[in-house]
């Protein structure tokens, strides 16, 4: 008898496996058709970068571009690149290991992030977060199956603007899209303002003598019972160097200043980074 019993064990966990799989294919295939219409959309003008397109720029950011290296080079239509890290809901919350694959256009503003997670024990979690035509959408999904989040709406329309906004160190050419308007505070850093259609974000970028960009703060909504809370935000950026010609930061962690103290939700590293290759990265 158990053997047969075993046996059919062995059947139902291969049928689970099958059903995971099936549904994480079906999830990479909806988002693979999102990133390409966004990169599809993706305009640019294929210009050079000169000097003179620094000049009215806060010095701060001048001295950011000009030691990320982009003065002399083509601004890109497309950006994409690769992640690993680990994030947390709250500061009572487990640690989630991920690894993420990452798309921006810098005309229109836009990315679509897809992460692949990990809950304890053990449980597989797909999800995305993106930023479109001005709406930002997010979903996870544990075991591909079914959403635990599915968000959209201004809380989250203003937190993805905010986050391509602040992930242009990432691509520094954006700093000069006619999207970006920038105000000078001090010699160390400057206020960015993001405008898509009728929205706008902004957000103060802290950049070193050296022209490291070491971090970018604002205001921005949390997801809080019993509604959104707007709470100061902070991305801390470091260990610069070079990826695809440019000079960028390569990890870094986001932190909520909560009530009782700063409360870092994820910490990442950058893999990989590309810019001008508008196509999803092979699985």
């Amino acid at each position: 008898m158990w053997k047969f019993v075993l046996a059919g064990l062995a059947v139902a966990a291969g049928l689970g496996v099958f059903v995971v799989w099936n549904a994480s294919h079906r999830f990479d295939r909806q988002v693979d058709r999102r990133i390409e219409a966004m990169l599809d959309a993706g305009r640019s003008e294929g210009r050079v970068v000169t000097d003179a397109d620094l000049a009215d720029l806060p010095e701060p950011i001048a001295r950011w571009l000009r030691h990320a290296g982009v003065v002399g080079k083509p601004i890109p239509t497309t950006v994409r690149l690769r992640q690993r890290g680990r994030i947390r809901q709250s500061p009572e919350s487990p640690w989630m290991s991920f690894r993420a694959d990452q798309y921006y256009t810098i005309d229109p503003p836009g990315f679509v992030w897809r992460v692949s997670a990990s809950i304890p024990p053990g449980i597989p979690v797909r999800g995305f977060d993106a930023l479109d035509d001005g709406r930002g959408t997010m979903q996870m999904k544990p075991l591909a199956l079914f959403s635990v989040v599915d968000a959209s709406g201004p809380t989250i329309d203003q937190g993805a603007a905010l986050r391509y906004l602040q992930e242009t160190v990432w691509f520094p050419f954006a700093a000069l899209s006619p999207s970006i308007v920038w105000n000078p505070i001090d010699a160390s850093r400057a206020r960015a303002t993001l405008s898509i259609g009728s929205d706008e974000v902004s957000g103060v970028v802290h950049v070193d003598d050296a022209g490291r960009v070491t971090l970018f703060e604002a205001l921005r909504y949390r997801d809080e019972a019993p509604a959104p809370a707007l709470r100061p935000w902070q991305a801390v950026t470091r260990e610069d160097r070079e990826l695809s010609g440019i000079r960028v930061p390569t990890a870094g962690e986001g932190v909520w200043a909560l009530d009782d103290g700063p409360f870092v939700y994820v910490e990442l590293e950058i893999l990989e980074l590309e810019y001008d290759v508008p196509a999803v990265y092979p699985r």
